[in-house]
């Protein structure tokens, strides 16, 4: 389906949504013409197409098909949707009032563009505001330097990023081997596909938190998240010999503390007799504190022998 070129189309997968739901497509409807969805569901056993269609308007849709998955999902959608500019939403997730608009003024604005992304209203289950976030990444090695930017509270968070079609094409759309943190390795790569970023310095989604949501898997995120660092890194990334070194010794270090072994069950060795073994240790920030409090804890000893 093809979109007018002023408007902005969004990607809904859903499985089981009921429950938020309504607000989510609230709040699309709310952005008038100036946007389009494409609701893609996994084939819930809830109220979730019956919902959608309710509020679907002429030129919106509603698929329900069994898929492999979010990420298996919002490729389907993409597909089909149509749209030069896009994006995706979750179903518990809000625009906010004129992000439509807004966005496709800037790209008008701003042809050389090829993404923009703009900041997050955090609110609760109920809806109740918690706080503003504004993440702000402008290079690869900064997007791909998770330990000091990353997880520093300066990422992106996936509802506030639109980004051109041609993009998306560009990189062969989202990798459906990450389940949690497909979003993560998408913007990576088009960061090394060259994609010409911007900031909008304004709420332009809210991110709903509650317990049930996919992303509270914090761990296993965190784990897909330094297998795409570490797998872009293999890839020979463009970026600095020195950030190269020091990201695989964050890498390793974590490894470490995590208690992971390449091969087998053992545990993992006393950090003093690790530390000799990996001596590039000693480029992450976490590894030096770490000495220099075991420094003071033996010369406290120390005097505290000698008086």
């Amino acid at each position: 389906m093809s979109a007018p070129a002023e408007q902005l189309v969004l990607a809904v997968p859903v499985f089981n949504a009921e429950e938020f739901l309504p607000a989510t497509l609230e709040s699309l409807n709310a952005q008038g013409p100036a946007l389009r969805w494409w609701l893609q569901d996994g084939a819930s056993k809830d109220r979730t197409t019956e919902i959608a269609r309710s509020y679907a308007r002429e030129g919106d849709t509603v698929r329900s098909e069994p898929d492999g998955g979010q990420t298996d999902a919002i490729n389907r959608a993409f597909r089909e949707m149509g749209g030069e500019i896009v994006g995706f939403i979750n179903g518990d997730d809000l625009l906010a009032p004129g992000t439509a608009g807004r966005v496709i003024t800037f790209f008008r604005e701003h042809p050389e563009i090829d993404l923009v992304y703009g900041q997050i209203e955090w609110i609760d289950r109920d809806g109740k505001p918690s706080g503003i976030h504004s993440g702000r990444i402008r290079s690869l090695p900064e997007m791909l330097d998770i330990y000091n930017v990353w997880w520093r509270k300066r990422q992106w968070v996936q509802p506030e990023v639109f980004f051109r079609r041609s993009l998306w094409e560009k990189v062969n759309g989202f990798d459906t081997r990450w389940n949690l943190a497909f979003d993560y390795d998408f913007w990576v790569r088009c960061i090394i596909a060259g994609a010409r970023t911007a900031h909008i310095p304004e709420v332009l989604a809210r991110f709903r938190i509650h317990a049930a949501q996919k992303s509270n898997a914090t761990e296993k995120a965190a784990d897909e998240i330094r297998a795409i660092v570490r797998q872009h890194l293999d890839a020979r990334a463009p970026i600095g010999l020195w950030k190269r070194l020091t990201l695989r010794a964050h890498l390793s270090y974590d490894i470490y503390q995590l208690g992971k072994k390449s091969q087998g069950d053992r545990k993992p060795p006393v950090f003093a007799r690790a530390l000799l073994s990996h001596p590039q240790w000693l480029l992450c920030l976490p590894v030096r504190k770490r000495i220099q409090a075991a420094l003071a804890r033996l010369l406290g000893l120390e005097r505290h022998k000698q008086t």
